[in-house]
């Protein structure tokens, strides 16, 4: 079976290469039935006759340059915009760290996943080395009662203690 197709494939690369050298050959040869050749007929010029100096330009005429944006939009940051820092995509890091609360821990001394709730009552898993809070704080500790988020402060590295609010 596999020779079969090796020797098909084989027969049929021999075929192409033959067609393409035949076709290429017979563009190499000139037309024998006297037709002459574009550049020695009269309205078109040799291409000798072109100046090495003239460059393409193009002239649409009233038409729009199919180059230039439809929409101009000015990206240099306003005064407003430079002291502001962006907001991020990420909605755990869109609030304060301080402003989530811890709601639940689950898991054992191996591997443990913490459940905070923003201020929107909205319920969010984190992880060791999840990023929250609006100075990109990574938790670096989860216990079984509390996280703790290392939050960078200039050189200085700020620890934030979120503990896990007992129900009575």
């Amino acid at each position: 079976m596999k020779k079969s197709k090796i020797i098909s494939s084989l027969s049929l690369l021999v075929l192409f290469s033959w067609c393409f050298g035949s076709l290429a050959e017979q563009a190499g040869r000139p037309e024998s039935q006297g037709v002459t050749p574009l550049a020695a007929e009269a309205h078109l010029p040799a291409p000798a006759a072109y100046a090495q100096d003239d460059v393409y330009s193009y002239n649409p005429l009233g038409k729009p340059d199919p180059f230039k944006p439809f929409i101009n939009i000015d990206i240099r940051p306003s005064k407003t915009e430079a002291a502001k820092k962006a907001e991020s995509i990420f909605p755990l890091q869109r609030a304060a760290t301080e402003s989530f609360r811890l709601v639940g821990v689950i898991g054992d001394n191996i591997r443990r996943v913490a459940i905070v709730e923003d201020a929107g009552k909205k319920f969010y898993p984190l992880f060791i080395g999840t990023r929250i809070g609006l100075n990109n704080g990574k938790v670096s500790e989860i216990l079984a009662d509390r996280i703790a988020v290392d939050e960078p402060d200039g050189k200085k590295v700020k620890r934030i203690i979120l503990k896990l609010r007992k129900n009575i």
